[in-house]
């Protein structure tokens, strides 16, 4: 999506541009006839002239109107800054909006801020594959490599991307809050765009997501805004994955939110359709999809059963005898011994923790003997 940054920018930006450019901003008049035409003193606008300072934003504006210009001759030939701090970025005026602006605003809107002034934009994760993609994001945009760098405090990594520019276009453009985080919304052109909607939902997870093998195989992504979630959850239904919401609020001051992913099938279509970058996650859920047992639940509980009516009470001793992962029988066992089919009976100490020994119940005997089928 193209977008004429101009738009967004405020009156104290700057623009500077090569002797080609400003010629043809002020062709057709002397300098003095310009002077008296814009109302602006000749000292000031021979500076702009000749080069010496800066154009500001609302008289480049008035002469390419004026003038009735072509933005297209000015395509990737102004540096642009706001106020007087900072150094130019060789930007625009046409900027093309992609995945990758969408992915990393909802990064940092999960994982990040921008501070009140605008001075810069951080994000706050430890995983390198992301911090390696958000730096080499802003260095495309031309931004110079001596404006990112990483600040550490209590084993948390800070990339700090110091540009006043870049923090207000992705305030005004993708919202992405500034200051003390309260609710945060999701662009409209965003929520309308399936490959953008992707894009946002990679970038939450990346930020907030969080992988459970215990109990119920899920994804979760949690915040403590309410619309935020919703939106997420409005594009998860678009791209037809299910998801719940789920309010916590015990021992907090303000509740915290989870949209939670159930289900291979909702998991499978997550892994493939959103793709997350995430290198930890990544692993985590392929893990999931790749060690899900395909056969029936009861085929499943029906193994569990007969390996611990053979004398296997240990969840390590059944998970070797049926040859799975101790997490998918841990998960399974769980879920036995919630419907009542097996019972622990004996509990063992060891030097670095504990374990149960389980047997059937006389329900799980006649659940073995009849096969009847539960789903989880």
């Amino acid at each position: 999506m193209e977008i004429n940054i101009l738009h967004y920018l405020p009156e104290n930006t700057k623009i500077k541009l090569d002797k080609i450019l400003i010629d043809k901003l002020f062709y057709g008049r002397s300098l003095t006839r310009w002077s008296r035409f814009l109302g602006i003193s000749l000292k000031n606008l021979s500076r702009y002239k000749n080069g010496s300072r800066a154009v500001p934003l609302d008289l480049f504006n008035r002469l390419v109107a004026l003038l009735n210009l072509n933005l297209i001759d000015f395509q990737n030939n102004i540096q642009l800054k706001i106020n007087s701090t900072g150094n130019y970025i060789k930007l625009g005026p046409i900027i093309e909006i992609d995945e990758k602006w969408v992915y990393v605003s909802e990064l940092i809107k999960g994982d990040g801020h921008i501070p009140s002034k605008f001075h810069y934009l951080v994000l706050v994760n430890n995983n390198k594959v992301l911090i390696d993609y958000v730096k080499d994001f802003f260095i495309s945009l031309g931004l110079d490599k001596k404006h990112l760098f990483i600040y550490k405090k209590d084993d948390v990594n800070f990339l700090i991307i110091r540009s006043y520019l870049l923090a207000y276009l992705f305030n005004k453009i993708l919202e992405v809050p500034v200051g003390k985080k309260n609710e945060i919304n999701i662009s409209d052109f965003v929520m309308k765009n399936r490959s953008f909607g992707i894009a946002a939902i990679r970038g939450a997870f990346d930020a907030e997501g969080s992988v459970n093998f215990i109990g119920s195989r899920s994804i979760t992504i949690s915040s403590q805004s309410l619309i935020w979630i919703n939106k997420l959850q409005k594009i998860l239904d678009i791209l037809k994955i299910k998801s719940k919401i789920y309010k916590e609020e015990k021992s907090r001051s303000r509740p915290i939110y989870r949209l939670t992913i159930h289900h291979i099938i909702n998991l499978k279509r997550f892994y493939r359709i959103i793709k997350p970058l995430h290198s930890k996650r990544q692993d985590k859920l392929r893990k999931i999809i790749t060690e899900f047992n395909k056969n029936p639940s009861r085929i499943f509980h029906k193994k569990i059963l007969l390996s611990i009516q053979s004398g296997n009470y240990r969840r390590s001793d059944i998970a070797r005898d049926i040859n799975k992962s101790l997490i998918l029988v841990s998960n399974n066992i769980a879920y036995l011994k919630e419907k009542g089919f097996i019972t622990p009976f004996e509990k063992n100490y060891t030097n670095i923790g504990c374990y149960f020994k389980y047997k059937m119940t006389d329900s799980g005997i006649k659940y073995l003997e009849e096969g009847e089928s539960y789903y989880f």
